[in-house]
C-alpha cells in the first residue's frame, strides 16, 4: 500500500471509529474526484456501504454521470442506488437550491441511525469560510463545515460524515492518479459567474502560495465554533430567564425580561431560539427589522418573518411560530364529521384529539365564522365568542382558525379552551402538526 493510500485509509478509519454509526454506511456518490477517491477508500478497506447517487438533471450530461457511477461502483463490488430530484432554485438559487434537493433525498432514502459519508475536504472548507466571510456571515456561519452533524428529525440518529474534511485536494488528485481512478467533471466548475468556482479559480490559489490556507482556516473555524458554543450556552441561559415555554402553535418568551437584555443579546437570543427549533438562521437584516418592529404601540400587529419562522407579539410575551397556514375551502365544505375516538385533521395543518373522558359520538366541527356566541360552563351568561377568545388568550392569529365542535346543533366546546354546559367535562387536544 503506497504512503498516500495508508495515510488517507487512516483518515477514514479514524473518523468512523471517532463518529460509529449503529445503522448502515452510505455514500453521496456525485462521480467526481473527491467522491470517487472515497469510493475506492470505502471498498478498499471493505467498509459495508452503499453508493447513493443524486440525479440533479441540471446538466445534459447528467444521464451520462449516472451511467458511470453504476459502472464504477459494480466494478468495485459496491451496492448501488441513484435517485432522481426536482431542483428549485427559488430561493437561494440554483446552487442551494441542488443542496437542499440532495439532502432531502439522503434523509428520505436513509434509515433510522444510518450514516453518510460526504467527500468535503479541507480545500471546500476553505472556499466555504471565504464565501461565507464575504456574504457577511456571523460567528456560527464562519465556524465552517462541521466534521458531523445530525440530520433529518431528531430522534431518528440519522447522521453526517465528512471523514475527509482534514485532506486537501492535492492529496486526494495524488491518490487518484496512484491508483489510477476515473472520475468525471462537471463542466460549470469552470464557470466564474458561480461565487465558488470564482473563488477556487482566481482567490485561493494566490492565497495559498503566500498562506498556508487550509491550514489556517481549519484554526479559525475551530475558534469560531468554540466562540459560538458560548453564544449558545447564553442563548440557552437568556431563554430560560425570559420563560421560554411552548404554546399550541410555536413557543414564547416573556417580553419585559427580552427588552431589557441588550441588543446583541436579544439578536442571539433569537438565533439561539431559533437553533433550538432546527430553523435556518435570518439574515441579520431582518433580525433588526424585527426588533424595530417591537418597539410599535402595544396594539400594533407585529408579523415579522424570520426564515421559516414567524415573530409575533401578544400582550406580555413575544411568540416564535410557524408559518401560519391559509385557509383555502373549497366553496361548500368547512364542516366535518368526528366520531370522538380518531384524531381528526383538520385544514392547515391542525388535529382535534379526545382529551381523557371525551365520549365516543357523532361531532361536528367547523371554524369560527364570527358573529357566535357561547357560554362556558362556569358563566351565567353568555357572550360572543370573539370577546371570550380575548379573554382566554387565545393570540389573534389563531381565532380564525379554532374549531368548534357541535353535536346536534349544540355548541360543546371551542377548541381546547373551554366547554360549555353541555359539553363533555375537558374540551378536546387541539394541536398543530410542525
Amino acid at each position: 500500500m503506497s504512503d498516500i493510500a495508508s495515510n488517507l485509509t487512516e483518515v477514514l478509519q479514524t473518523a468512523l471509529r471517532r463518529y460509529p454509526a449503529t445503522g448502515a454506511l452510505w455514500l453521496g456518490y456525485s462521480g467526481g474526484l473527491d467522491s470517487s477517491v472515497l469510493l475506492h477508500l470505502l471498498a478498499t478497506a471493505k467498509i459495508p456501504f452503499t453508493a447513493l447517487h443524486i440525479h440533479h438533471g441540471l446538466s445534459a450530461q447528467a444521464d451520462a454521470w449516472l451511467v458511470h457511477c453504476e459502472t464504477e461502483a459494480a466494478r468495485l463490488g459496491v451496492p448501488f442506488v441513484a435517485m432522481k430530484v426536482e431542483v428549485d432554485g427559488k430561493r437561494g438559487g440554483v446552487e442551494q437550491g441542488a443542496r437542499d434537493a440532495r439532502y432531502a433525498a439522503f434523509i428520505h432514502k436513509m434509515g433510522a441511525r444510518d450514516q453518510v459519508l460526504l467527500a468535503q475536504h479541507g480545500d471546500d472548507q476553505s472556499e466555504t469560510f471565504l464565501l461565507r466571510l464575504l456574504r457577511g456571515a456571523g460567528v456560527l456561519g464562519l465556524g465552517g463545515m462541521v466534521q458531523q452533524r445530525g440530520i433529518g428529525a431528531s430522534g431518528e440518529g440519522k447522521s453526517l460524515l465528512r471523514p475527509l474534511l482534514g485532506v486537501s485536494r492535492a492529496e486526494l488528485e495524488q491518490y487518484a492518479a496512484v491508483n489510477e481512478l476515473r472520475w468525471v467533471e462537471d463542466d460549470s466548475n469552470a464557470d466564474v459567474a458561480y461565487d465558488r468556482n470564482y473563488l477556487r479559480s482566481q482567490v485561493a490559489p494566490a492565497l495559498k502560495a503566500r498562506w498556508p490556507l487550509n491550514a489556517r482556516v481549519a484554526q479559525a473555524c475551530e475558534n469560531l465554533r468554540e466562540a459560538a458554543g458560548l453564544l449558545e450556552e447564553l442563548a440557552g441561559e437568556d431563554l430560560s430567564r425570559c420563560g421560554v415555554r411552548e404554546e399550541s402553535f410555536g413557543g414564547s418568551i416573556g417580553l419585559t425580561v427580552f427588552r431589557d437584555l441588550s441588543v446583541p443579546r436579544q439578536k442571539n437570543l433569537l438565533r439561539g431560539w431559533l437553533a433550538s427549533l432546527g430553523a435556518q438562521m435570518p439574515e441579520a437584516a431582518h433580525l433588526g427589522q424585527a426588533l424595530s418592529q417591537l418597539e410599535a404601540r402595544d396594539d400594533a400587529v407585529i408579523e415579522v418573518p424570520l426564515g421559516e419562522r414567524v415573530l409575533r407579539r401578544y400582550r406580555d410575551r413575544l411568540y416564535l411560530t410557524p408559518q401560519l397556514p391559509r385557509l383555502e375551502l373549497v366553496a361548500g365544505e368547512g364542516e366535518w364529521s368526528w366520531d370522538g375516538v380518531v384524531s381528526l385533521a383538520l385544514p392547515g395543518g391542525w388535529t382535534l384529539s379526545p382529551s381523557r373522558d371525551w365520549p365516543a359520538g357523532e361531532y361536528s366541527v367547523r371554524f369560527r365564522s364570527h358573529g357566535e356566541r357561547a357560554r362556558p360552563r362556569e358563566r351565567h351568561h353568555s357572550q360572543t365568542l370573539k370577546k371570550l377568545l380575548q379573554e382566554y388568550g387565545l393570540p389573534p392569529w389563531l381565532r380564525d382558525q379554532v374549531p368548534l365542535v357541535s353535536r346536534e346543533g349544540t355548541l360543546l366546546a371551542v377548541g381546547d379552551l373551554f366547554v360549555t354546559e353541555e359539553g363533555p367535562p375537558k374540551p378536546p387536544i387541539w394541536t398543530f402538526l410542525d
